[in-house]
């Protein structure tokens, strides 16, 4: 989870993420490598703004990222102005707070505009 870790196929190098068993580009079977996706190249694939769920800055920008080589995540975008996000809009991968209960923190991934 925290190292964002997906995997690659060593007969295609067909990016997966989350990691899978079988490539979905040639079918080879157990053949994966372990790849960290956090520094890899990606861009918003498709994306909603939610302006119903619970943020400390709403609307909440939800969106499906597309990573180079392969893979797709979902997840939450951070630092963006939702007026201005486009499908196709370059990102990068950053560790946020998600959320604090009973004082413990949880963090996780997000994405935001790349640099």
């Amino acid at each position: 989870k925290l190292a964002f870790v997906g995997s690659r196929c060593q007969k295609c190098q067909t990016g997966h993420l989350p990691p899978q068993r079988v490539c979905v580009k040639c079918g080879a079977v157990d053949q994966m490598r372990d790849e960290r996706f956090a520094d890899t190249s990606s861009r918003i694939a498709t994306y909603t703004l939610d302006h119903l769920a619970y943020s400390l800055q709403p609307p909440v920008v939800a969106a499906f990222v597309d990573y180079e080589g392969g893979g797709r995540f979902p997840c939450e975008l951070t630092d963006v102005d939702p007026a201005k996000v486009a499908i196709g809009d370059h990102l990068e991968m950053t560790f946020r707070r998600l959320f604090t209960a009973q004082g413990v923190h949880n963090y996780f991934w997000k994405a935001r505009p790349g640099r």
